[in-house]
């Protein structure tokens, strides 16, 4: 995984409120790692166009509206710059609407609330019913770790990111 990284991005960019080890790691793992503490989050004319970069937002979902207008400019603008974005979040609706809605992905852990569950399932409804993607999302996340990731482009959906379960 940290050499697909390496590959696959000439930068990658962290933004989350405290130091961790496992960041600290790939700092220590990956050339050209950046890690920015307590919200601080990097302008994009800070960046070359021409390269690929990943950013990741970690839990920083209680941030200032300040903060997010920062990450979701990210989101609307970041593309033509060459970014990637990652927003890491326990809480999905704590997510400002301009970030979700301009993500092309989303990735769900087994650790939803039903109220949760029952109101991503209607954002993200497509050909499938509101209950089949419930019983869809419990049968592919019934393991510890596992996740299912929403292609909200290709309307497609992904058990543990690679394995194809369903057409959106």
């Amino acid at each position: 995984m940290i050499s697909l990284l390496n590959r696959c991005f000439t930068r990658i960019i962290i933004c989350t409120k405290e130091d961790e080890a496992l960041y600290d790691h790939l700092k220590d793992k990956i050339r050209g790692v950046e890690i920015h503490l307590n919200g601080s989050i990097p302008s994009i004319k800070e960046y070359d166009t021409e390269t690929s970069k990943l950013i990741i937002f970690d839990d920083l979902v209680l941030e200032s509206r300040k903060v997010q207008s920062q990450i979701a400019d990210f989101y609307i603008r970041g593309r033509k710059a060459g970014f990637s974005m990652c927003y890491l979040s326990q809480v999905y609706y704590g997510i400002p609407k301009s970030i979700r809605v301009n993500a092309q992905y989303c990735i769900l852990g087994r650790n939803l609330t039903k109220k949760d569950l029952n109101m991503i399932v209607r954002e993200y409804e497509g050909d499938l019913e509101k209950d089949e993607l419930i019983r869809l999302y419990k049968r592919e996340t019934a393991e510890p770790l596992s996740t299912i990731m929403i292609d909200m482009v290709g309307r497609k959906i992904y058990r543990n990111l690679i394995e194809y379960v369903s057409n959106l």
